[in-house]
């Protein structure tokens, strides 16, 4: 499972209840995620119609049983803070999973579209860690559900096997080239920056 979800469903960011599926959704097979994934097109989390806006992206990149994923997201525009988190997940049946750690985590805090000082990076990641010490050892699995009509994903979570409404997503498949506005995770600011 992705960071992002994480993180969000951490700092009490994401839906409060799950997204039931339709009749024309159709359960994402083994088979179905792998094509899915190797067609390398962005994951847009939180996609907004009105700016094209998202709440973070995704890239992923498949090697063999192993899924390469690199998170962008937005903390807030003042100051300018970005994350950029790479983390390696599984393909188990037909679902992506991982044991969260995380100090497995590649984490990169940028300020103004530059690598943060360490002096300033640290305390944020330390302020990450913190608020996500209480997955840390878990396994958690998202499994894919497709709405037929919009081609959108709805991510069903589970934490160590249990379901975990509070984790699940939607996400937009864009292509590579699409101009996409970030929004900032913090509410408080509404003005999106493009990535």
């Amino acid at each position: 499972m992705r960071f992002w979800t994480l993180l969000t469903a951490a700092a009490a960011l994401s839906l409060p209840f799950a997204l039931p599926a339709r009749a024309a959704d159709k359960p994402l097979t083994r088979e179905a995620l792998v094509a899915v994934l190797k067609t390398e097109q962005v994951w847009c989390s939180g996609w907004r119609d009105q700016d094209q806006s998202c709440e973070d992206i995704a890239l992923s990149e498949l090697q063999g049983d192993k899924v390469r994923q690199i998170s962008r997201y937005r903390m807030s525009l003042v100051p300018n803070l970005e994350m950029v988190v790479r983390e390696t997940v599984n393909i188990e049946g037909d679902a992506l999973c991982s044991t969260f750690r995380f100090n497995d985590l590649e984490i990169l805090v940028l300020v103004d579209d530059e690598p943060a000082p360490v002096e300033q990076a640290a305390p944020i990641l330390a302020i990450l860690a913190q608020s996500m010490a209480h997955l840390e050892g878990k396994k958690s699995c998202e499994a894919y559900v497709q709405d037929d009509a919009t081609g959108e994903l709805k991510a069903s979570v589970t934490l160590d096997g249990e379901a975990a409404p509070e984790f699940d997503s939607v996400y937009r498949l864009l292509k590579p080239d699409t101009r996409i506005l970030l929004r900032p995770v913090f509410k408080d600011e509404d003005e999106p920056t493009t990535v």
